[in-house]
C-alpha cells in the first residue's frame, strides 16, 4: 500500500454508517439530499470524494474543500444529535 501526504486544501472525515453501505454513488446522493434538505439547493452541490468504504460498509473517508467543511459539519451534527 502506497501512501501519500494529505493534501492541506482538503479536510478528511472517517464517518461510521449505520446501516451499512458499500455503494459510493449511494452514500454520495444520500449526503447531498440531506445537506439539500437542511441548508437548500446550493448546499447539495458543494465538492464532496468518498475515497474509501470499509468493506463492511460500516465506516467511510470522505474529502471536502475547506470551503464545504463547515457546512458538513454542521450537517453531521444535526443526524448525531
Amino acid at each position: 500500500m502506497t501512501r501519500h501526504p494529505l493534501s492541506k486544501n482538503h479536510s478528511y472525515i472517517l464517518l461510521s454508517i449505520n446501516p451499512p453501505c458499500t455503494d459510493a454513488l449511494k452514500l454520495r446522493k444520500a449526503m447531498q439530499d440531506g445537506l439539500m434538505e437542511t441548508f437548500g439547493i446550493t448546499a447539495s452541490g458543494t465538492y464532496l470524494d468518498i475515497l474509501w468504504i470499509a468493506e463492511s460498509g460500516s465506516e467511510v473517508v470522505i474529502r471536502l474543500s475547506e470551503k464545504s467543511v463547515h457546512e458538513y459539519l454542521s450537517f453531521f451534527s444535526l443526524l448525531v444529535t
